[in-house]
């Protein structure tokens, strides 16, 4: 009867621990879809004339391009933030994730099959990753600055550091996700950052 409600007790962690980590993953890609949205928004409503640093510093435009220049300068740094930010969070739970079901694994009091379970989580996270981490530097490698990969059971999302993506750049990331993961175009989403 004891074994009966550790089993049930496992089981419910690990259903608890699968919700926690949908709804970290369903509130990421609303944020990222609001800051997305809130780009094509202003991308709307301000269309200043662009201006480079050098003919900034050149003296080439006036003030007010100059104050233009920089804060396109600020807004790229905390899009860097951004990747940044989000890896670190990535990071954390994927470390907290892992643990928690090594302890499930090393519990000597688990059941046979929980134990096989937790295992094959644990294959499937350590693969994730690996493929992530593959994406990534191969988008990378393809001269975008910054990308997150983010895999899930059903499709794969793509971030990159870009705010617009040419038809060529898109077929160029498809290719080579399509490729890593084994997943089909249509399960794979693309999200070009808002800067």
């Amino acid at each position: 009867m004891l074994m009966v409600k550790r089993k049930n007790l496992v089981l419910a962690m690990l259903v608890v621990l699968l919700v926690i980590t949908g709804y970290l993953n369903f509130v990421y890609n609303q944020n990222a879809i609001k800051e997305q949205d809130n780009a094509n928004l202003l991308d709307n409503d301000s269309k200043k004339p662009t201006v480079t640093v050098n003919d900034a510093l050149e003296g080439k435009n006036n003030n007010q391009d100059v104050d233009d220049a920089s804060s396109d300068i600020v807004s790229t740094s905390s899009s860097g933030g951004f990747f940044v930010e989000y890896r670190f969070e990535r990071e954390n739970t994927r470390k907290k994730e892992i643990d928690w079901i090594k302890e499930i694994v090393d519990n000597p009091n688990s059941d046979p099959e929980t134990k096989n379970q937790a295992q094959q989580q644990l294959l499937e996270i350590t693969s994730n990753m690996e493929k992530e981490l593959n994406i990534e530097g191969l988008l990378k490698a393809k001269r975008f600055n910054d990308s997150i990969v983010i895999f899930n059971q059903d499709y794969v999302s793509v971030i990159v550091d870009k705010q617009e993506l040419a038809p060529e750049e898109v077929a160029q990331i498809l290719d080579v996700v399509k490729r890593e993961s084994g997943k089909e175009a249509d399960s794979i989403k693309i999200i070009p950052t808002s800067q």
